[in-house]
């Protein structure tokens, strides 16, 4: 995190206690751009001993959350998908969320989530509707 702003940000999505339970952390936070990390632990893991699903799209609905909402206003996400491309059983993972698109109401991103070795696991692509509301007001 580098500005004020940026770090108020963060400290907001420390909020999110379903990320937060699930041992996701926000790592940076700048204009259009969220970095969020997850190391890869049993709890994590479906009946076959691979990622769960569910535990991956988490981790890149948080960095797709912190980009969308980086300018302070409130975003909510209306539309997402996800594709696989490798499996994992340990390790961490990053997501990258770059908005690629900003409107007046909807904000666009693509999230990669790579290994250590900066191979790619996933990509997800999120669309926000932008509620234009100060974010943390009442």
């Amino acid at each position: 995190m580098e500005s004020p702003e940026s770090e108020r940000i963060a400290a907001f999505f420390e909020r999110d206690s379903f990320a937060r339970e699930n041992g996701i952390r926000v790592v940076e936070v700048r204009p259009g751009f969220a970095r969020t990390e997850m190391t890869v632990e049993s709890r994590h893991l479906n009946s076959i001993g691979i990622l769960q699903g569910g535990a991956l799209f988490t981790l890149a609905d948080l960095a797709f959350a912190v980009a969308s909402n980086s300018p302070g206003v409130v975003a909510v996400a209306c539309q997402a998908d996800v594709t696989w491309f490798k499996a994992v059983e340990s390790g961490t993972l990053t997501a990258a969320a770059e908005e690629i698109s900003r409107t007046r109401r909807f904000s666009t991103c693509l999230v990669r989530v790579t290994d250590r070795d900066q191979d790619l696991v996933a990509l997800f692509k999120g669309v926000a509707y932008i509620k234009g509301t100060p974010l943390g007001a009442p």
